[in-house]
């Protein structure tokens, strides 16, 4: 009993060590990111004040800018600016849009979920193909699968999205008459631009898992369960699988980076009404509380994905454990 609580206090104080080091590390990003968002966001060569007398056919005069700056909230000192934003935005209160003077959380909010949509099921999607498919290419080096997927790791290097997009509407909407894409289901746009995400994401994961998978064949238990007789497809699959699947999840964290900005051709392409435009016409119009609050988020959604893939690979890797 001793020698247990001996043995587990150490373990417990060790798992207590990485949770405060982890959230210690994303303070320490989160603060120093929402800093350099709110710095660089400022240092756009026009201003919102520049851009909204513009579009009224206001002369720029030094009144007229100081009038317009005082209305926007711009003439405080950018550290009172700064600590108003943060403690506003965890109050849940985003602000207006500089420009349009629009709710920005409220459309935030209407439009995320389309961005999402498409990059978090097109991400999740080609994980789970990349495992099979890795796996096939792995069992079968030089064969069809092992093919497949270097020529797709290929394709989705040399080819751009957009190119495939337009291929894609043209073929199935102007060719043959099959889908309107502008005027029909919405649903056909978003479920396509979901499977082309899907596809420019398998081939790079696919050879991610293919290679861990060629490693783990030159493990010891590996060639010692392949010796007494055991099919090598099924040794794989069952005993070799949890440290690929590892692999595979360490890749995809750094894909989840890509839900939001990387949707934008296909948001464009297909006339899909996500964050894309939104965020499109606030840089034409240097709209500082639309980019630094887009530029948050998206450090706000970075920190859920490591938290979430972490407990995911804590409870599947036991080596983390141990």
């Amino acid at each position: 009993m001793q020698v247990g609580c001996f043995r587990a206090a150490p373990l417990e104080y060790l798992h207590m060590k990485n949770v405060l080091s982890f959230l210690g590390k994303w303070l320490l990003i989160f603060l120093t990111a929402s800093i350099m968002i709110f710095g660089v966001v400022r240092l756009m060569p026009t201003t919102p004040v520049e851009q909204w007398l513009t579009s009224f056919n206001l002369p720029h005069t030094a009144e007229n800018i100081e009038r317009v700056t005082k209305l926007m909230g711009l003439d405080q000192p950018l550290p009172v600016q700064y600590l108003a934003w943060m403690r506003n935005f965890f109050r849940g209160d985003w602000g207006l849009s500089l420009i349009s003077h629009v709710s920005i959380r409220d459309t935030f909010f209407q439009k995320l979920p389309y961005s999402v949509s498409i990059g978090l099921c097109g991400i999740l999607l080609s994980a789970a193909a990349a495992f099979f498919l890795g796996y096939r290419a792995a069992l079968h080096a030089g064969g069809f699968c092992d093919r497949l997927s270097s020529a797709l790791a290929v394709f989705s290097q040399s080819i751009p999205s957009f190119i495939t997009s337009v291929f894609i509407i043209y073929f199935l909407s102007v060719k043959l008459k099959a889908v309107k894409f502008f005027t029909g289901n919405p649903v056909h746009a978003v479920v396509t631009a979901i499977l082309i995400t899907a596809l420019y994401q398998l081939g790079g994961l696919s050879r991610v898992v293919r290679n861990a998978f060629r490693e783990e064949m030159t493990k010891s238990y590996v060639r010692f369960s392949i010796s007494r007789g055991f099919d090598r497809g099924y040794v794989l699959f069952r005993h070799a699988s949890r440290p690929v699947l590892c692999t595979l999840i360490a890749a995809v964290i750094s894909s989840f980076a890509w839900v939001f900005g990387g949707s934008t051709v296909l948001e464009f392409a297909f006339s899909i009404p996500g964050i894309s435009y939104f965020l499109v016409d606030s840089m034409k119009s240097s709209d500082y509380t639309v980019l630094q609050t887009y530029l948050l988020v998206v450090v706000i959604w970075m920190f859920v994905v490591h938290l979430i893939l972490n407990l995911v690979l804590y409870a599947i890797d036991v080596r983390r454990r141990a």
